[in-house]
């Protein structure tokens, strides 16, 4: 139904991804030694391992559950399963007791930090309004009304208010319906790939 974009790690991923195959191709093509062999076979493994980690973890709405992508392993949650949606450093997902978390989706330290300072400047500001008199907290909310929105929603919170009402939707449409379980699957072609490069790594360091 639905692809959530991911918010970390994209910028450096493809960059350090782009990086990584330019030096397995020069290494193919022009540098035919055994130097040249470990330094390509490096440079495999380190896209390979920049993929699981910056650039897999994704998070996906479908139809009746939601899909978290990670390193290596994919876990699809039901909508029905889900009792609790909230970002951090990462997007947390609370289902059967558990938190299960997708590094896909985060809000860096320093977003984290400007959200808890507005928060606290709105409390303040409400804490001020009511010692005013009744006079000067009309003018206040005035002032407040002709300046411009300051309050637009974040992505952040808009994956957490879309996730939601599709998990609000379900329950409302599939009342009294068994409550799926959480399955989780492997993400073979990467640890395949891992495996393999790490081991022909290791194998061209004692040739």
């Amino acid at each position: 139904m639905e692809r959530f974009k991911p918010t970390s790690g994209v910028f450096l991923g493809y960059a350090g991804l782009a990086m990584a195959l330019f030096a397995v191709g020069y290494c193919l093509f022009s540098v035919h030694t055994v130097v040249g062999l470990r330094v390509g076979l490096g440079a495999a493994f380190g896209a390979v391992l920049i993929w699981v980690s910056q650039l897999r973890p994704r998070v996906t709405a479908y139809a009746d559950a939601l899909l978290l992508k990670g390193s290596l392993q994919d876990i699809r949650i039901p909508y029905l399963a889900i009792e609790e949606v909230s970002v951090t450093q990462m997007l947390n997902v609370f289902a059967e007791g558990r938190r299960y978390v997708c590094v896909g989706i985060g809000k860096g330290i320093a977003a984290e930090t400007r959200e808890r300072a507005k928060r606290q400047r709105e409390r303040d500001k409400l804490q001020a309004r009511g010692t005013r008199s009744g006079r000067a907290r009309e003018l206040s909310e005035k002032a407040d009304a002709a300046a411009p929105d300051q309050t637009a929603m974040s992505y952040h919170t808009f994956v957490v208010t879309r996730i939601e009402e599709l998990v609000d939707r379900a329950k409302r449409d599939q009342r009294g319906a068994e409550v799926p379980p959480v399955t989780r699957s492997v993400a073979l072609p990467e640890v395949v790939g891992l495996a393999v490069t790490a081991v022909a790594f290791l194998v061209s360091l004692l040739v």
